[in-house]
């Protein structure tokens, strides 16, 4: 059996910051502002770029939210270059960010936004563990369909119960939040 490449990890900071944009905008379907890339800055604990050969190939962002009285990851992005993908370089990723969550037992899940036409994507995540938890219809303003799925990954599903699966309206929780 062929063994696969190593990534080696590295922080995302103000040096490689623009590596990390290219990377997110080669990878992802919406697009950010500058904001929010010095944003990622202060996530460091759980953000890396992967390198392969001394060149960045992808890269994963998290941030650590309050979700109903629980700590949860949020994966903000997450993608690795066209031409290094199917080497195991996403895999990498994700356990790297898990073995980072993992470190503080308080954080019970990792979440994501998945636009609902990345089939790819899904198969991905379900082979790591994540489950569609929510589906949020009109969640995107700029890409078509507009609706995504919340995945979600239990760390500790042996102790853990399940997350019920729940539909939403993004569209009609504005006009609640608006009134």
């Amino acid at each position: 059996m062929e063994q696969k490449p190593k990534l080696a990890f590295g922080e995302i900071n103000f040096k490689n910051l623009e590596q990390f944009k290219v990377i997110t905008q080669k990878t992802l379907p919406v697009s950010y502002s500058e904001t929010f890339y010095l944003k990622i800055l202060t996530y460091s604990d759980f953000s890396t770029l992967g390198y392969y050969n001394d060149i960045a190939v992808g890269a994963i962002t998290a941030r650590i939210e309050e979700k109903d009285g629980k700590k949860t990851a949020y994966i903000m992005t997450f993608g690795v270059l066209d031409a290094y993908r199917r080497l195991g370089f996403g895999t990498q990723l994700l356990n790297e960010l898990i073995s980072r969550v993992k470190t503080h037992e308080e954080i019970r899940t990792i979440y994501l936004h998945m636009w609902v036409s990345n089939e790819i994507g899904f198969q991905f995540y379900s082979r790591h563990g994540f489950e569609k938890t929510v589906y949020k219809r009109n969640y995107y303003t700029d890409i078509d369909p507009p609706h995504c799925y919340i995945l979600t990954k239990r760390l500790y599903p042996d102790v853990d119960p399940p997350i019920p699966y729940t539909e939403e309206d993004t569209e009609k929780e504005l006009e609640i939040a608006q009134q």
